[in-house]
């Protein structure tokens, strides 16, 4: 019994010619986009400045800045999540309810320099249901310390 599973085991895999394994078992011609909604139908998030310079401040302070963004695509648009770089980096406060096609929204967040002195560029990761999924702001500051 043990050598006729064997010998079907064997016989009924497809190896090719010559014991070549090729890529036609795996080719899959359909993909997401092909067979859902297409492009054009997904939200877009466009920020204001997805870059800002908070200047030079003083080791220890604490710092605030909004980015503002938009809906600029044609259905809703979710944020599902806000992450930074850094602890010294916090995303406070952001839009969370769905915003509808040129609607607008914010993220808050704060920067604090304590242990900071230096040139900082931190990131901000901000999650939406739009395409591409992730867009990333910068924060960047001139930290100088008493010295």
């Amino acid at each position: 019994m043990a050598v006729a599973m064997m010998a079907v085991g064997l016989t009924g895999c497809d190896w090719g010619k010559g014991g070549e394994v090729s890529t036609d078992l795996i080719h899959i011609p359909a993909t997401a986009r092909e067979s859902g909604p297409r492009i054009e139908a997904y939200p877009e998030v466009t920020f204001a400045e997805p870059s800002a310079s908070l200047g030079i401040i003083t080791e220890g302070s604490q710092v605030e800045h909004t980015f503002h963004f938009s809906n600029t695509g044609n259905s809703a648009l979710i944020l599902t999540d806000v992450n930074t770089s850094c602890g010294c980096t916090l995303a406070e406060n952001w839009t969370k309810s769905p915003l509808s096609p040129g609607e607008k929204g914010t993220i808050k967040v704060r920067f604090d320099s304590r242990g900071r002195v230096g040139s900082n560029r931190k990131e901000i990761f901000v999650v939406t249901n739009a395409i591409p999924s992730t867009t990333t702001l910068t924060l960047e500051a001139e930290v100088i310390g008493p010295k």
